[in-house]
């Protein structure tokens, strides 16, 4: 009786080291403890169901990213070489076109270094939106997939 309660606490740390392991790929750990005395194989058994069940309500332990908007394409360098050309060109008409280059150029990179940073932020926010998503997505699993092997007679924790 011994060997065999130990080769069954065995079984179900095995079984529930795969759930943990699985589980830590959608954040946070679960624990699972059979209440009614399944077995490690019934445990498998029933935590692969679950599982299935739990993908099909949710969609899954890991949501749909967002589309992150394109990568900066204007850097201020670009704005530089433009606003020099428009400012020589502005210069030229003014009679100083050394220096409405000058004053273009500063612009320019000005104008393409705010342009670089607003395509950051927005970058940025989508980054946390769909963290955000995620962690949500990893909940909504965890709680069907607790809720299923509740019913099938387990501990989840």
């Amino acid at each position: 009786m011994r060997h065999t309660r130990s080769v069954m606490i065995k079984g179900w740390m095995v079984t529930g080291a795969l759930l943990v392991a699985s589980g830590s790929a959608w954040g946070q750990q679960i624990y699972v403890y059979p209440q009614r005395g399944q077995t490690p194989q019934q445990q498998a058994q029933d935590t692969n169901e679950c599982q299935g069940w739990a993908s099909q309500q949710t969609g899954g332990p890991n949501a749909p990213q967002m589309a992150a908007p394109p990568p900066p394409t204007t850097g201020a360098g670009r704005g530089a070489a433009r606003g020099a050309a428009v400012g020589a060109v502005g210069g030229a008409i003014g009679g100083d076109a050394g220096k409405g280059a000058a004053i273009g150029a500063a612009t320019g990179a000005m104008v393409g270094g705010m342009r670089r940073r607003d395509q950051m932020r927005q970058q940025e926010a989508v980054a946390a939106q769909n963290q955000q998503a995620q962690a949500a997505q990893s909940e909504n699993y965890k709680r069907a997939l607790a809720s299923c092997l509740g019913a099938k007679g387990y501990q989840v924790n």
